[in-house]
C-alpha cells in the first residue's frame, strides 16, 4: 500500500493525515465523535520467541503507525513485518489501516534489537586521550570488543595533558563534567575532593580508569599510524593501516587490516607561530609556553609579557602567579571573554541551556572588579536592553578567577592594542601604539592550529559532519574551535566526548543509516581544508562551533538512539554536578582559591578586593536560571524538571537518587 508519513509514537496526530469526514462512528453530515486518542499500551511478541516489546500507543493508532515506528528503529522496511492476533481458535493477519490490537505476534523479524554490521577485521581507534578512552568504554558497554587503540605516547591521557599542559596546569572546568566514568551505569567518582585537579592528578585518573575499565588490553601504545590504504566500497570497505613501533627504532613497519577507522587527534596540537622584529636583540627567554620549553622558574621575580588572550593565555596567568612573577602584562589585539568559575558551574549544572544573556549577566560581579563591561566585547551581539544576546568568538573561553584576581590586585595588566607588537629590544617590548614594556620573558600564546598530517593519514578531501568524504566508517573528531551560541549548556568536555563516541559507534554499526537517512538529505555541514594562507593552513578536520552543533543536532533528529541518549546525558550532567559540587560548597572552594592568591599578593605589598560572589548572590543567579529552566522544561519535560528542582532545592541527594 502507499507509504504513510513517518511516525514517532507519542507525537503522531491522526488529524494531520486523515479525512475528518471519515472519523465519525456513524456516517453523518458532521463529525460528532472522533476516534479515541486515549493512551494505551500494546504488547508485541516476536513469533516463536519470548522476546516482548511494550509500546505506548493511542487507541486510534493503526497497525501501519506501529510498523513504521519499529521499522525506523530497526532500519528495515515496514512491509517486512506482519502483525497477527488470535481470534478464538484462529490467527488473523491485521491489515495496515486497522487499529492496533493490545497483544500482537510479529512475523518477519528475528528481534526488536537493531542488528548491527559484523566485520571481519577490528575497528581501529587512533588516540588514547579522553575521547579515545571514552570510545573504548562505549564499545564495551554495547558489547563491541573487536577494536584496537593506537597512540604514540607510552601512556594514556592524550597530548593536551602530556604535551601542552605543564606541571602546574589545572583543569579549568569542574570535575563533575570532566571524568572518564561519566556514564549513567557508573558510580559518581569520589576520589576528587577538589573541583580543579592538576595535570598530574588528571593523568593518574586516566591511567587508573583505563586499568579499572579493562581498556589497556586493547591499546597498542608507543605506536604510530603512518599510512592508510582503502579498498572496497560502502559497507565492505576495508582500511589497511601501516603502523610503526616507536619503542624500537629498528622495528619493521607492520600492516593491519581494519574494518573502520576513528581518529581522535586531541586538542589542536601545534602553536600558532609569529616572529617579531628584534627577537635576536631581546636577551631574555622567548617561548610558546608548551612542550615544557619554558622554565617558569626563570620568570620568578621578573616582569613577563604574555601575548594572546585565549584560554591557554588565561591559564598561563595563573601559572605565572604560582611562580611569583613580578608584573604580568597580557598583550592582545582584542579581549576575548573570560569566564569566572561560578558562571562555568552555572552552565554545567543546567538541565536546559541557560541564555547567553544570563550567562553574561552572571559574570557582572567579577567584571565590575576589573572595570570591564563584557557586553561591549567584540564577541557579544546584544540589543540595547541587553535582553537578547548571542556570542561569536574565535577562541574558547578561558575559565578561571585568577585572571580577574590578578587584575584587580594590580598583578596583571591587560593591554589591548589592535596594532599588536611593533618590535622587541633588549628586555623591552614595544606595542603598536608606542608603549614600552620592560620585561625579561615573553610567552607567545597565540592559539593553536591543526596538523595537516591528520588530514593526510585519513585521506580527507572533505569533512561531512565528522565523517570523512561521506564514509560512515571513517570518523574524525577534534573539539570544534570558537564559540557561536545564544544558549550555553556547559563549558566542559565529557558531555561532548560521550556524544561523539556514541555517534561514531552508531554509524560504524549501522552504515546503512548514513546513506539512507543522512546523505540523502544533503543537510550535513561540509568543510574542506583552507590553504589560502601558506603560513596558517587550516585542515579540513578543524571545524568551528556552528559546524559541530549543526552536526550533533541533525544526527540527533534522524537517529532515535542519539536523541534518546541526549536526554539521558542531560540528566547525568546536572546530577553529577550537584552530587560533586553543591552550590554553597562550590562557592566556598572558589573563595578559598581566591584567598590563596590574594595571600601571595599581600606579601608583595599589593591590595585589592575580596572574592565577589557571596552565597546569597550565587543563589540569586541560580534562581534566575531556575526560572529560565521552568519556562523551558516544566511542560515539555515535567519529570526532568521536577527532578532538577529537587536537586536545586536540596530535597534529594543525587548520589542516593542514582543508586535507587
Amino acid at each position: 500500500m502507499p507509504s504513510r508519513p513517518p511516525v514517532s509514537m507519542g507525537m503522531y496526530n491522526p488529524d494531520d493525515h486523515r479525512d475528518k469526514s471519515k472519523l465519525s462512528l456513524i456516517k453523518k453530515d458532521e463529525v460528532k465523535e472522533e476516534m479515541s486518542k486515549t493512551m494505551a499500551e500494546t504488547e508485541l511478541r516476536i513469533q516463536g520467541t519470548d522476546e516482548v516489546l511494550k509500546l505506548p500507543v493511542m487507541t486510534c493508532s493503526t497497525v501501519w503507525d506501529v510498523k513504521t515506528m519499529i521499522a525506523d528503529r530497526l532500519g528495515i522496511e515496514p512491509g517486512q513485518m506482519t502483525f497477527i492476533t488470535k481470534q478464538g481458535p484462529f490467527w488473523r493477519e491485521n491489515k495496515d489501516p486497522e487499529e492496533v490490537r493490545r497483544k500482537i505476534s510479529v512475523k518477519g523479524i528475528k528481534s526488536f534489537q537493531r542488528q548491527r554490521m559484523q566485520y571481519p577485521h577490528p575497528i581501529g581507534v587512533i588516540g588514547a586521550g579522553h575521547i579515545g578512552l571514552r570510545q573504548a568504554m562505549i564499545f564495551m558497554k554495547y558489547n563491541e570488543y573487536n577494536f584496537v587503540i593506537f597512540d604514540r605516547k607510552d601512556k594514556v591521557g592524550g597530548i593536551s595533558w602530556w604535551d601542552q599542559a605543564n606541571t602546574t596546569s589545572k583543569l579549568q572546568t569542574e570535575t563533575g563534567v570532566y571524568h572518564l566514568g561519566w556514564d549513567e551505569t557508573l558510580p559518581i567518582p569520589k576520589h576528587f575532593c577538589y573541583p580543579w585537579p592538576s595535570r598530574n592528578e588528571l593523568l593518574k585518573m586516566f591511567q587508573e580508569s583505563a586499568e579499572e575499565y579493562g581498556i589497556l588490553p586493547y591499546c597498542r601504545l608507543g605506536t604510530d599510524v603512518k599510512e592508510m590504504k582503502i579498498e572496497g566500497q560502502k559497507a565492505d570497505t576495508t582500511y589497511e593501516l601501516t603502523i610503526q613501533n616507536l619503542h624500537d627504532p629498528n622495528a619493521q613497519e607492520e600492516r593491519l587490516m581494519t574494518s573502520g577507522v576513528m581518529l581522535y587527534p586531541g586538542n589542536l596540537s601545534m602553536p600558532r607561530r609569529e616572529n617579531y622584529k628584534g627577537e635576536e636583540d631581546f636577551g631574555g627567554c622567548i617561548a610558546y609556553g608548551m612542550f615544557d620549553e619554558f622554565g617558569y622558574k626563570e620568570a620568578t621575580g621578573q616582569n613577563i609579557a604574555i601575548i594572546g588572550h585565549g584560554a591557554f593565555a588565561v591559564e598561563n596567568v595563573r601559572t605565572c602567579c604560582e611562580y611569583d612573577c613580578n608584573q604580568i602584562y597580557l598583550v592582545c589585539r582584542r579581549k576575548n571573554i573570560s569566564c569566572p568559575r561560578f558562571v562555568s558551574w552555572l552552565a554545567n549544572q543546567s538541565a536546559s541551556a541557560l541564555s547567553a544573556t544570563l550567562f553574561l549577566k552572571a559574570m557582572k560581579p567579577m567584571y565590575d572588579l576589573v572595570g570591564f563591561d563584557v557586553f561591549t566585547y567584540y564577541a557579544v551581539q546584544s540589543n540595547a536592553a541587553r535582553t537578547s544576546t548571542s556570542i561569536t568568538q574565535k577562541a574558547r573561553f578561558g575559565i578561571g578567577d585568577v585572571y580577574f584576581c590578578a587584575i584587580s590586585w594590580g598583578k596583571l595588566e591587560v593591554i589591548e592594542d589592535p596594532l599588536g607588537i611593533k618590535r622587541l629590544a633588549h628586555h623591552a617590548l614595544y606595542c603598536g601604539n608606542g608603549r614600552k614594556l620592560d620585561v625579561s620573558c615573553i610567552l607567545k600564546l597565540l592559539g593553536f592550529v591543526g596538523n595537516p598530517e591528520n588530514d593526510r593519514v585519513m585521506k580527507v578531501k572533505e569533512l561531512v559532519g565528522f565523517w570523512v568524504n561521506d564514509d560512515p566508517k571513517r570518523y574524525l573528531v577534534a573539539e570544534p574551535v570558537s564559540v557561536m551560541a545564544t544558549n550555553f549548556g556547559g563549558t566542559s568536555f565529557s558531555p561532548g566526548a560521550i556524544a561523539w563516541s556514541e555517534m561514531g559507534m552508531w554509524f560504524m554499526h549501522h552504515p546503512k543509516d548514513w546513506w539512507d537517512k543522512v546523505v540523502t538529505t544533503g543537510m550535513m555541514p561540509r568543510h574542506k581544508a583552507d590553504e589560502s594562507d601558506p603560513d596558517s593552513i587550516r585542515p579540513a578536520y578543524v571545524v568551528d562551533a556552528r559546524h559541530g552543533t549543526t552536526t550533533m543536532v541533525f544526527i540527533g533528529a534522524v537517529i532515535p538512539f542519539i536523541m534518546d541518549r541526549g536526554g539521558v546525558e542531560t540528566r547525568i550532567k546536572f546530577e553529577r554536578m550537584w552530587a560533586m559540587h553543591p552550590i554553597d560548597w562550590f562557592v566556598d572552594q572558589c573563595k578559598q582559591d581566591w584567598d590563596h592568591y590574594t595571600t601571595k599578593f599581600r606579601k608583595e605589598g599589593r591590595t585589592g578586593p575580596e572574592y565577589p560572589y557571596t552565597k546569597a548572590e550565587a543563589h540569586h543567579y541560580l534562581d534566575c536560571y531556575r526560572e529560565e529552566n521552568r519556562a523551558a522544561h516544566e511542560k515539555v519535560a515535567p519529570e526532568l524538571f521536577k527532578y532538577y528542582e529537587s536537586l536545586a532545592k536540596g530535597e534529594v541527594k543525587p548520589l542516593e537518587e542514582s543508586q535507587n
